[in-house]
Formats: C-alpha cells, structure tokens, sequence
C-alpha cells in the first residue's frame, strides 16, 4: 500500500543512542535466527525423491507382459486349430501369429535383459510345426514360457517394492528433521518480531525506536504476507505495503485507513457475517484464518485472503486494538472449488451414465457408492454391501467364477468379464464387469475399483444371431449337398453321352476311311474331297466331345494343394507342345524359382492352355517370343503373366475368350475348340485367383492369373 512513514515522528534526542541500540539488538537476533542448514537438509530429501523416481523408470514394464499374453493367447489358437474340422489356413495363420508372438517376447526379454528358460525348445518345436501334433507340442511348450515371465515379473515387482519401502520411509524420515527444524526457527523469528513490535511501541512519540520502526516497516513491505493494525475502535490504522487490496485489486490507501472492514467497499461480508467478527472482536478474542472475498475497484475480478490477529495493548496495559497478519489464498480456494466441480461432476456421471461404477475392499467385499447406482445397475439387484460378488449372485454357476477369482487372488486388472445372474423379477439377466487393483501410498492392498455394463440386450441379439447362423449354415449345407449331387449327376450324364456319341462318331470315321480304302480307285476327285469333309467333320466332334469331359472334369475334380514349383511345371508344358508348321521356332522365356500354392495336375493344364494359344497365335511371326513371369502383388498373392507377341485380339471382346465356344479368330486360320481359355478359368477360380486378358491385334496377348503365394 502506499508510504505511511510520513505520518511518523522524528526521533527524539535524549533517547535515539538507546533506542537504536535496542533495535539493533533485535535485528541481530533475527539474523540469527535465520539458520541456512535447515533449508540445506532439504537436499538429501530431493536426491531420495529422484533416485524413488529413477526405481519408479526401472519398474517391469508392461512390454514383457503383453508380449507374454501374446504368446499365450497365439498358441491357444494354435491349439484350436489341431482340431480335425480345422481350417489349414486358419492353422498357417495362427503359426505365424505364433512366430510374431515368440518374436515380440525375444526382443521384450532381451530389452529387460531376461531370457525365459525353454525359449529354444519352443522355437525349435515352431520352426518344425506342420503337423497337428506338433502345433499341439508349440503349445505345449509355450505354457512354462510364458509362466516363467509371469514369475520374472513378479520377482521384480517385489524387489522394486522392496527398495521403494525403504527409500520412501527415509524420505519421510529426511523430510521430518528439516521440517521440525523450519517449524521452530518460525517460531523464534515471530517471538524476536513481537518484541521489535513492542519495543517500537514503547518508544516515546516515535523517539528512540524510529529507526528499528522504519526498518520493521521494510520488512513488512518485502515479506509475502502482509500486516495489520487497528484502533480501539476496530478501524484499520496501518497496513504494509505487500497487501492486495492496493497492488492487485487497486483501492487507494486513503479509502482503507480511518474504516472498519465492514465499511470498506472491497470486502465481502465473511461465511458466519460481520456481526459475528464485530462481536468476536468486541470481546477481544484472537481472530485465526477468518476468510474474506475481496473484489477490485472496478468489480472485475476477486480475491480471496485470510486473517488472523490478536488484541494488542499500549505501554500502560490499554486496549490498543488488533494486529495480525493476512494472506492471499485465492489459489488454494480456486482449487477447493475445482476440486467440487469434479465431485459434482463425478456424481453425476454416475447417476446418468448406463454404466455404473463399483469398489470392493481388501476381502473383495462390495463397498457403497451411491443409492444411484443402486436403482440403476443391474450388478446390484439388491443392495450388496458387505457381501462378495459370487455372494451376492449366488444363481451364477460356481465355474464361472473360478478364473475371475484366481484373477483377484493375483490382483490382476482383468476387463468384461461376463456372467449371469436372475434379477429379482425371476428375469435372466447379463453382467460384464472391468475392474483394477487399488493400493495405498505404501503399496498396501485395498482392494479394487471399476464399472459395470449390463450386456442383456447383446447377448440376446448374440443368441438369436447364432440361431440364425446355424439355421442359415444348415440351409447352405443342404443346397452345398443337392449341388454336389446335381453335379454328379451331370458328371455321370456327361460322360455316358460321351460314351454314347463316341461310339457313333468313330463309326462314321471308320466308315468313310473304309470306303476310301476299298473304293478310292473309283471314286473322282470330288468323292474323296466329300470324304475327307466326313472324316474331318468326325475328328472335330470327337475333339469337342473330349473339350467338353475335360471342363466338366475341371469343375468337379478334387483338387490336393501344395507348394508348386511353377517354373518346371512351365518348362515341362512348353516341352510337350505339339509340333505345327511355323515360320521359326519359338524364344521361350521363363522366369526361374516361381513358387505358388496350388493343385500341380490343375496348374500343368493351365500353364498347357495358356502357352499352347501362345504358340499357336505366333506360328506367322518371323520371330515368335513368349515370356513368362511372376510378380508379388500388394496382397501378397502372386500374379502371373503370360505374353507372346503373336496375333493378338480386339480388347473389347476380352471377355468373350473365357466363354465356351466363343473364338475370335476364324477355325483355318488357327484351330481350336473355344474351351481351353474357359478351363483356365474354371481352374484359376478354384485356386482363389482370377484371369485377366490383354492384346490389341497384331501386337501380342498378355493373359494375368493370381494365385496364393507358397508357405515359407
């Protein structure tokens, strides 16, 4: 506030050398008292708080568990997939989810500088997995793998618990002397002030004392609290130059001095009311900690301090009015007032929120949270205070509550772990609860805390949703049988009218070959020519009989998959080619160590359609050169290619290639049954893949398969 040393006397010479000295006295004394080694001790309680924080950084991290919960979790599907219904994709998956898995644990191991025993065995036993029972042994040995981690984790956490009781109980310990030590030096500074008060207050109108007045003043202005005094009459008679009200709210000192509080318009009136201060004050007692909200000049912002004081008396014993001290609080009530927010606002996500909130003591005895949660949650058909969950649902079959149990007994955070329950009604209800361990500072067992869902409805949409899946599965499996059924069928028809047809067919051949035999001599160039028509019109027939029993066959054959070496498969095909007049050999190009999965009879036809049309459709070119290679695609599946640089085709009859019969090039120019490309299709699609075409005429043909890449 402002200067109020104006308002003071000069010093009187009889007695400024006495009162000098006496204030020189003091202030000596309260030099003294200011000891620098307890402010010192304080450094050995920072040095233990960072080494507690450095053991805190040293803690088992959750990479080890999780990679541990990994490997357990893998290997259990690895386990499912041994069974006989299983899927061998499905298998293939959960072997190589296992290999990331073991993966994950090595460099989790590695980075907490432990290596689980058995990690060999295991790795050597997955390296060698192809069969069930030795996907079983994975999983076999996989369990003590990730028991051992279990047990490394927790030998550490004790350790580590170990060394944080000890340092915590000698930071409280290091914290304790310093702090007694503060607490009675404050004493003697305010014992040593009250004395400089009362020797200033002693100094005749201002006399000897003027000096030791205006030094106790500086401090006053320069100390982080600020002090008070009143007249008789309660008035305020004289603050210190650090107080709020005139360096941060803005009032002018004229308007504080010469007025009781309750007159100045900066304050608001305290929790209990002025006339409680007033009458408090009448009766002379000491004022501690009372509370005021003042506000700016202007109103626009506030703040909150607290007083406390005492009656003081003249040189004569009189009542002289108060003295006290004051002190800005606003951050601390700023707090407290955060603080009931989030209380509030706690509250009332409980009430409103569809999930509800429960606690439970060491013995994992459900504690009150509320009457809310017990009108709204299901957990809590009645009131379960006192009582263990499997106590309080008792209808839960005992089983379901083996697991949860070894959970709690290991103070494991576990997370939707459902049961049932009946409510009171008679009604079958569904639970899922998440929940995590509690401690105490000390790391003492509390017990735990966590939410719960009621999950009715999605159990209920779970079960009709697995009624309809089994009805629908059942339906498929039905119409999967009377389609095998109807395929066998055509199957069995399409091979007797082969037999049927053939036999005709090869008579007529027979006949018109016997009739140019025996009567060729006879016959006029004209007869022969009908003949050979016969005899070619026969051939044809019988091709197309042998095209059509070989599409069938593609679609109905089993089909074994393994990993195919594709480009012997190619060279072998190529080698096979029929020989036919061309204008010079074809340059065969094929790309070394292609490796697909897949059926190797199914892919040597393939591969025999594809480069038998490569060959066919480059016989005219001076010179033919058909290349064949393979590429990875983004989905990790591998696409081959197949291109020559031969006759090519119209790209907007592409699709008109894979349909029966359907040629886009006249029969004497380049013969063929208009199957082949339809096989190539019917094969590729029962690996998975698709077939693609590409050409323009005159430049070449380019035809795309894909097919699943071969297991490493």
């Amino acid at each position: 506030m402002g200067n109020t040393e104006t308002a003071w006397t000069a010093p009187a010479p009889g007695h400024a050398a006495v009162g000098a000295e006496a204030a020189r006295t003091l202030l000596e004394r309260l030099r003294g008292c200011a000891d620098k080694r307890w402010i010192l001790l304080l450094a050995a309680p920072a040095c233990a708080a960072a080494l507690v924080i450095t053991l805190l950084q040293q803690h088992p991290g959750a990479r080890l568990a999780e990679a541990a919960d990994g490997l357990r979790a893998a290997t259990t599907r690895l386990g499912w997939s041994t069974a006989p219904d299983a899927d061998p994709d499905e298998a293939q998956r959960s072997l190589d989810e296992t290999s990331r898995s073991l993966a994950a644990l090595r460099q989790a191991g590695a980075a907490a500088g432990f290596e689980p025993p058995g990690m060999a065995l295991l790795e050597s036993r997955l390296a060698a997995a192809r069969s069930p029972a030795q996907r079983r042994a994975v999983a076999e040995a996989a369990e003590p793998v990730a028991r051992s981690v279990r047990e490394e984790i927790t030998r550490r956490q004790a350790r580590l618990e170990r060394w944080l009781q000890g340092l915590s109980a000698a930071l409280a310990l290091t914290l304790l002397v310093p702090a007694h030590g503060l607490w009675r030096q404050r004493r003697r500074i305010r014992h040593v002030l009250r004395e400089l008060s009362d020797t200033l207050a002693r100094g005749a109108d201002g006399g000897e004392a003027g000096v030791s007045e205006r030094r106790w003043h500086a401090l006053a202005d320069l100390s982080a609290d600020w002090y008070w005094e009143t007249d008789e009459q309660m008035r305020l008679s004289w603050v210190s130059g650090s107080t709020p009200l005139t360096t941060l709210l803005g009032w002018p000192l004229e308007e504080l001095l010469g007025r009781r509080r309750d007159e100045i318009g900066a304050y608001d009136p305290p929790a209990l009311g002025w006339g409680w201060l007033a009458e408090r004050m009448s009766r002379r007692e000491p004022l501690r900690d009372v509370e005021l909200r003042a506000r700016s000049r202007r109103g626009e912002h506030a703040l909150w301090i607290q007083l406390s004081g005492r009656p003081r008396c003249d040189a004569q014993g009189r009542f002289a009015g108060y003295h006290g001290v004051g002190r800005d609080i606003t951050a601390r009530k700023l707090d407290d007032e955060r603080q009931r927010e989030n209380e509030q606002r706690w509250a009332l996500m409980v009430d409103l929120a569809s999930d509800w909130y429960w606690e439970s003591d060491a013995a994992h005895r459900l504690q009150p949270v509320g009457r809310a949660v017990y009108r709204s949650a299901v957990d809590y058909l009645e009131p379960g205070d006192g009582r263990t969950r499997w106590e309080l649902h008792a209808a839960t079959p005992a089983e379901l509550w083996e697991e949860h149990r070894a959970d709690l007994a290991a103070r494991r955070p576990f997370r939707s772990f459902e049961f049932p329950t009946d409510a009171a009604d008679g009604t079958r209800h569904w639970v899922s609860i998440s929940g995590i361990a509690r401690f105490d500072g000390q790391g003492r067992f509390l017990g735990y805390r966590g939410v719960g869902r009621d999950i009715t409805v999605r159990k209920q949409a779970e079960g009709l949703l697995r009624r309809d899946n089994e009805a629908l599965q059942q339906a498929v499996a039905e119409r999967t049988r009377e389609l095998q059924q109807i395929n066998l069928d055509l199957d069995a028809f399409s091979r007797q009218l082969a037999h049927e047809l053939r036999t005709p067919i090869g008579h007529v051949e027979g006949v018109a070959r016997l009739l140019e035999a025996r009567a060729g001599t006879r016959l006029d160039s004209g007869d022969r020519e009908l003949l050979a028509l016969q005899s070619q019109a026969a051939r044809t027939m019988r091709e197309t009989l042998d095209a059509l029993m070989l599409l069938a066959r593609s679609t109905v054959q089993a089909m074994p998959m393994e990993s195919v070496d594709l480009s012997r498969l190619a060279a072998e095909a190529a080698a096979q080619l029929p020989e036919m007049p061309r204008e010079a050999p074809v340059d065969w190009t094929i790309q070394p160590a292609m490796k697909v999965h897949g059926c190797p009879g199914a892919l040597r036809i393939v591969l025999a359609n594809l480069l038998g049309n490569a060959a066919k459709f480059t016989r005219r070119v001076e010179r033919p050169a058909v290349h064949l290679a393979a590429r990875v695609q983004a989905d990790g599946r591998v696409c081959i290619s197949v291109e020559d640089n031969g006759a090519g085709f119209d790209p907007a009859l592409a699709d008109r290639l894979f349909v029966p019969f359907s040629r886009l090039h006249a029969g004497e120019d380049y013969a063929g049954t208009g199957i082949g490309l339809s096989i190539v299709q019917r094969i590729v699609e029962r690996h998975g893949g698709t077939v693609a075409a590409h050409g323009e005429p005159g430049r070449g043909a380019r035809f795309e398969f894909t097919l699943a890449a071969a297991a490493d």
